[in-house]
């Protein structure tokens, strides 16, 4: 990059940014700038680019200030990197930085405007990372972006602090939002952000709002003192909220109203001014393990809406710790209702309740109290030591340490304590050998149990920690939550909750930060299950700089033994994997003595899946629509990163949403409203994905037409048409009913520069676009400097940032052999660029072409960096250098492309040029071609600009003609 100096001093030195911005690149330079600011205070700073740049504070964070003296300091449209930075801007509505379509990179920056303004916008595809960050008195606002806020504090806005709009998808994560004048972090108009191991601290509204449609994650976050309701979400919004502490919240801890959805998985509810649960007007809310302490009404409330809360507790609430009200639906299983000021449960008007296996027990009033319009179920319910009796249905019932139930009928303290969970694992589809090695675990442990009671020894010790091997969307995570509840249900753990975690959640960049983070979450896992997803990624080296990993399998081993009776821990993943992983610690094999292979669900069992999902939301599969999806599930290449019941409920989703554009103009039936025809299959468009359905004839015939038209690269051309001849074949395969595999559309191009490999790879992202085999066929170029960065972490995620931008299309990465070879300093990512690739590859193997090009010998060495990137890459084209007579023809094409004649004595000479410097043209090919015709057109003008000037007017044939002599000697 071309390096410049900026500073209010230095000799030679450029006084402002915009100042080196407007410096020239050279033709044939470096690409992009690098600018080092000296430090100092740049008052009127103010300006717009699209290029390609660096600044860096020379002397750190806080030693450069960059005041902006109109609305906007920074406004840019390319791919900067900006380090150590001070931004601010003082105008009324002015912004300290703005991205309106570009790709920015803030480290360790500070962004600053006045109270009540946007301090950093981004919107209209942009995508902009902040990392170690401060933002203050400004919001933050992505609309229609991406990105990543990271290790950031913003802080003292006037409105929301963070603002999430119109479809961005944004990760914030280890952030601290506060004093906010609105809400800390507001979800909406179809976002679908990840936030994550954050603090929401003092907001004047909510701590987090998600509403109109949008798709959030919350994991790990403290939510405090929020002015009103903590967490909202509302509107048609769906949201997963789980690991987090929400803290003296001005009203409700958690509000799901106005057809908002809530999953939420072991959260802490304590104090607040009001309820700590409440869902209202038909909201839909799960909560797994909850807890909700201290709070100064009700622990949950559900009014005119439906609840389901599985194990947790609900402790020391001012009045109720249940009120059920005005048309709810409730349900609650293992849950203790305890302690609370006036009742443990009250169930009102005409809603309804089911109680199962729960407690209510030391309430001041009485535990259960039911009104004579509402419906109660209760089973396995003890209700003891309360102020008073049950009041059930206006009957007195006596309370005592059995069931309860509001029938009247009671059952003994023998009922089996394991009934329930086993009975909702047998309603699983499909496992029956998973189901049968969990019932094996399950009488192991009651026959010791029954020993132990008899006074004999209990038997060999028997190890609870299992592995589940088996490919994604196999029902792992939810037969490990089964597991804890039976194992909780026999008492071999205390509380059976199921704490999951993955390789982020347990590894640090930093010496001893591992051991920190993977005590942690063991410890939460304290009496319970610990869920390690994707385990064997922790016996794999990152690809660069120091790797923490196998410290967090050594850690884990200790841990296992010193705290055995204590938690239970699951490592999960793919089979193959999981072998590697038992592999990277002596002790590992010894503690996970059992592992539980996890199949593919079968057709029918996918297609008994999708149709459970259409019961539950109250939709009905016609007969010939669930023959189709079984035909569908047949016919798909069912490999190790299949989604099973993921992808179940993926077209179980696009059914219903193309059945809604069906609807939509007319009057249904109710009978219309709730039955899914096969016209509302989606699975097409998966087919086409993988086979390809000719979407555009005539495009395919252009373009195919623009690809013959190539001079030369006969071979190339041959392989194009293979390929494109085993796609067509596949779909007619398929047409016919028969197996056809997959075609793997990702190539290496083999050769030296200038041949012709990105003008193919442009070509073929059209075909592939015009076939239906990509959405849009769009062909984003990157090397190495584009997926590698500068310490631990970056380059997966510059990596990702690049492969998002090619969804869709085609990924070109040229001299993609550099990724394979160290830089020479310090550490080198770029075998961490390649281990992302190779997973992002087999993710979205459906969604992404990705050619890797380079020299022949060089990319031999490429494919041989990854055991799993050859068989990434369904074959290699060579792209052969060009022949004396290729390039004259290149030369003549180009210059007929811009209205020049070459006649039969320049192309002699250019023949004769040619071979008297063979090898630099073999080495360079087209490019150097080009050059050639470039300098011979400057030299044209150059000799006609002459003959004008000594008063004879060119004619149009001499304008129009490159002569020998336009060619260098």
């Amino acid at each position: 990059m071309l390096r410049l100096v900026v500073s209010p001093t230095a000799p030679r030195a450029f006084r402002t940014v915009l100042d080196a911005l407007q410096v020239p690149l050279p033709p044939y330079g470096p690409r992009g700038k690098h600018i080092f600011i000296e430090p100092g205070h740049y008052p009127g700073t103010g300006f717009q680019s699209d290029a390609d740049f660096i600044l860096t504070a020379v002397g750190g964070p806080g030693t450069v200030t960059l005041d902006g003296a109109t609305g906007v300091t920074m406004r840019l449209a390319g791919r900067v990197t900006l380090q150590g930075l001070t931004v601010r801007n003082w105008s009324e509505e002015g912004s300290a930085l703005r991205v309106p379509g570009g790709n920015v990179f803030a480290e360790r920056c500070e962004f600053v405007s006045r109270p009540g303004t946007v301090a950093v916008s981004v919107w209209d595809g942009a995508s902009v990372a902040l990392r170690g960050c401060t933002v203050s008195d400004g919001a933050v606002v992505y609309s229609s972006a991406t990105g990543i806020i990271e290790d950031s504090t913003v802080q003292g806005t006037r409105d929301n602090a963070i603002a999430l709009r119109t479809g961005s998808a944004v990760t914030v994560r280890l952030c601290r939002v506060l004093d906010a004048g609105a809400s800390g972090i507001w979800v909406t108009e179809g976002s679908r952000p990840i936030i994550e191991q954050c603090t929401v601290a003092r907001p004047g509204h909510a701590a987090i709002l998600i509403d109109d449609r949008a798709e959030a994650t919350v994991r790990n976050t403290s939510m405090e003192d929020s002015d009103v309701c903590a967490f909202v979400v509302r509107d048609n919004a769906t949201a997963v909220l789980e690991d987090s502490r929400i803290a003296d919240a001005g009203l409700e801890a958690v509000w799901v109203t106005a057809r908002g959805s809530l999953t939420a998985r072991r959260v802490l509810a304590e104090g607040g001014r009001r309820a700590g649960l409440c869902v209202s007007d038909h909201g839909t809310a799960v909560f797994e393990d909850c807890e909700v302490r201290g709070t100064a009404t009700h622990g949950i409330v559900v009014e005119d809406a439906q609840g389901t809360v599985t194990g947790g507790s609900v402790t020391g609430a001012g009045e109720m710790g249940l009120r059920a009200v005005g048309g709810a639906t409730f349900t609650a299983t293992g849950t203790a209702f305890k302690d609370n000021g006036v009742y443990g449960v009250a169930v009102e008007d005409d809603a309804d309740v089911t109680l199962h296996g729960c407690s209510v027990v030391g309430n001041t009033d009485r535990g259960v109290v039911v009104a004579p319009s509402a419906k109660f179920r209760g089973t396995d319910l003890v209700s003891h030591g309360n102020g008073g009796p049950d009041r059930i249905g206006g009957e007195h019932v006596k309370t005592s340490t059995a069931t309860v139930p509001a029938t009247g009928d009671q059952e003994t303290d023998d009922a089996e304590p394991t009934g329930n969970w086993l009975a909702e694992l047998d309603a699983m589809i499909g496992l029956a050998s998973v189901k049968q090695e969990i019932r094996k675990i399950v009488n192991l442990q009651k026959v010791a149990e029954r020993r132990r009671r008899a006074g004999l020894p209990p038997g060999p010790s028997i190890s609870r920690h299992m592995v589940f091997a088996g490919p994604p969307g196999t029902g792992k995570t939810t037969v490990a939550r089964l597991y804890g509840g039976l194992l909780s249900a026999l008492g071999v753990i205390e509380k059976g909750q199921v704490i999951e975690v993955s390789r982020g959640d347990l590894v640090s960049d930093n010496v001893g930060g591992t051991a920190i983070k993977t005590r942690e979450a063991f410890d939460r896992a304290r009496g319970g299950v610990l869920f390690l997803d994707e385990a064997y990624a922790l016996a794999r080296e990152a690809g660069g700089g120091p790797d923490f990993g196998r410290e967090a399998i050594d850690t884990l081993v200790k841990l296992m033994e010193d705290h055995r009776d204590e938690v239970v821990v699951i490592a999960a993943g793919y089979s193959a994997e999981m072998r590697e992983f038992l592999a990277a610690n002596p002790g590992l094999r010894s503690r996970f003595s059992r592992t539980i292979d996890f199949a593919n669900y079968t057709p029918d069992e996918l297609a008994d899946i999708t149709e459970a999902h259409a019961v539950k939301d109250g939709y009905r599969l016609a007969p010939e629509t669930r023959a189709a999806v079984a035909r569908h599930f047949t016919g798909v290449r069912r490999d190790a990163g299949f989604g099973n019941g993921r992808e179940a409920r993926r077209v179980y989703e696009a059914a219903v949403e193309r059945q809604a554009q069906r609807l939509a103009e007319g009057d249904p039936s109710v009978e219309e409203l709730t039955l899914l025809l096969p016209e509302d299959l989606d699975v097409a468009s998966g087919l086409a994905a993988r086979f390809g359905e000719a979407r555009d004839a005539d495009q395919v015939a252009a373009v195919l037409e623009r690809l013959v038209a190539l001079i030369g690269l006969d071979d190339v051309k041959r392989e194009i048409n293979d390929l494109l001849a085993l796609l067509d074949s596949a779909r007619r395969r398929r047409r016919a009913g028969l197996d056809a595999d997959a075609v793997t559309g990702h190539l290496v191009f083999a050769g030296p520069p200038g041949t012709g490999k990105t003008t193919v790879a442009r070509l073929y992202g059209e075909l592939l676009a015009a076939l239906g085999v990509l959405a849009q066929g769009q062909v984003v170029e990157a090397a190495r400097v584009d997926l590698v960065g500068q310490y631990v972490g970056h380059t997966a995620q510059k990596t990702s940032e690049v492969f998002e931008r090619a969804r869709g299309g085609v990924l070109f990465i040229d001299e993609a052999y550099t990724l394979s070879r160290p830089a020479g300093t310090g550490h080198d990512f770029g075998l961490e660029a390649i281990d992302t690739l190779v997973k992002l590859m087999e993710d979205h193997r459906d969604e992404v072409i990705v050619i890797a090009a380079g020299y022949t010998a060089e990319m031999e060495e490429f494919l041989a960096s990854n055991p799993g990137l050859a068989s990434r890459f369904a074959r290699t084209l060579t792209f052969a250098p060009y022949d004396a007579d290729g390039l004259a023809q290149i030369f003549a094409d180009k210059a007929r492309a811009a209205d020049y004649v070459v006649p039969d004595e320049t192309v002699a000479a250019l023949r004769r040029h040619l071979a008297a410097d063979a090898a630099r043209y073999r080495q360079g090919n087209g490019r150097e071609i080009d050059k050639l015709f470039r300098a011979a057109v400057t030299a044209h003008a150059r000799r006609t600009e002459h003959l004008a000037a000594s008063g004879t007017e060119p004619t149009r044939d001499q304008l129009v003609t490159l002569t020998p002599e336009d060619l260098p000697s």
